[in-house]
This record gives structure tokens, sequence and C-alpha cells, in this order.
């Protein structure tokens, strides 16, 4: 029996890590003004297979209490620390991760909105958002095929939706849409959108509005996309 559950442990224990793939940050001390705003403290950032971030701030984590300090992922563009620093989070492609305290652990998880590519951000920053005012950032590996087998999950997911029946009259189901959330765009020959359906995609879509003839179905979802033919008769 105890081989057992020592067993069942180190299976799920081995499913854990491959559900997630974990990135350090490290950089901090980026401050050009004040060097009580540097983070100092042990820092990761974790891509889950669910299409959430979850960013880690250990015990040892530590910087000037702030008002509104915030956490964010942000995409460095190529700029240096140095730019990034004077420049305004609004001018950065970003997004939130949650509001932080001065000390302590801490743990955000927030879903990657539909919008962003994960793999082009590259930094985490630190900013008080009432003041608009610059605290801290620091850089970690971005998460790619090469180093996140959970890129390879989202993309296997995505690469399994079947849109049938085609040839289809007057509804098309979308097959193995495991997805929270999404949007479906159906284009006809000229490139026109004709149909869209967002938020809670239905599984089913009524194309009886449509005429006969050759149109393009996308499907996104998570930051991916898929594209199929679909001849309506």
């Amino acid at each position: 029996m105890k081989a057992t559950l020592l067993f069942l442990f180190i299976s799920l224990s081995f499913f854990k890590i491959d559900a997630q793939c974990t990135e350090n940050v490290s950089g901090f001390g980026n401050n050009p003004d004040e060097t009580l705003y540097n983070v100092s403290g042990d820092v990761e950032v974790v891509l889950n297979d669910d299409n959430t971030i979850t960013l880690n701030l250990a015990s040892n984590y530590g910087t000037a209490p702030g008002p509104d300090v915030r956490a964010f992922l942000v995409v460095s563009d190529g700029k240096s620390d140095s730019e990034l620093a004077k420049t305004l989070i609004a001018d950065l492609e970003h997004f939130e991760i949650g509001l932080t305290q001065s000390s302590g652990a801490q743990t955000f998880t927030v879903a990657v909105p539909e919008n962003k590519n994960i793999t082009k951000f590259d930094k985490v920053f630190f900013y008080c958002l009432q003041y608009d005012h610059f605290w801290d950032l620091g850089t970690y590996t971005s998460f790619s095929q090469s180093n996140c087998a959970v890129l390879s999950i989202q993309d296997s997911k995505i690469d399994q939706l079947k849109i049938y029946p085609n040839p289809a009259k007057n509804n098309i189901q979308i097959q193995n849409f495991n997805f929270n959330s999404g949007e479906i765009r159906i284009f006809n020959v000229l490139g026109k959108q004709v149909i869209y359906q967002t938020k809670n995609l239905n599984k089913t879509i009524d194309i009886s509005s449509l005429k006969s003839g050759i149109y393009i179905v996308k499907i996104s979802s998570e930051g991916k996309s898929k594209t199929q033919k679909l001849v309506i008769e």
C-alpha cells in the first residue's frame, strides 16, 4: 500500500512539473532615482498549461513601501533596462499581474490576455500606478517552445480543433473545443468577415445566412489560432 501511494505521489509530482514552466527573474536594481525602491529577493514567473501566469515572490522579497506598487509583465522590445526605467508603463506593451506588498512571500495568478503573445514578454515591472512612477524591473528568459513544453501543449490543443460537417449547410460544429473562451471568424473568398462570435464561444455555429461557396474559418483562443477552409452547399 505504501509503495502504491509513493508511486502516485511521484506520478502527480511529475505531472505538476510537466504542467508548468518556470523562469527565475534577475537583474533587479534599476531605479535611477532612489535605490530604496530596488527589489531584492527571489522572484519567479510561471507559465501554466491553462494559459495563466503565476508570479511568485519569495519570503525574502523586499522593496520600499508604496501606496500602489503593482507588478506587470512587459515586453522590452530591444530597449535597455535604463531606457525602460524612464518609460511610462502605459507606453510599454504590458499586462498587470497584481497589487504587491513591500515584503514577504506573495503569489499572484492571472490569465494571459487573449490579445497577448506570452513569448514576447521578458521583464517583470514593479510600478507605482497611483503616482505613475517607476519602481524597479527584472529580466527573465522569454517562454518559447524550446524551453517550455506548455507552449507545445497549447499548440497541440488548438491543432486538435476540427470543424464539421464540411461541406455544410445550416450549422457547423467545433469539435475538441476545450478552452474557456475564444472567438471564431468566418471570411468569404474576398476576405470580408461574414460571421464573428466571441467570449463564451458556442460549439454550434449557425451558417444558414451564408450563400453557397468557399469560406475561411479562423478560430482563436489563448493567444493561438487555427484556420480551416469551409465549403457551404
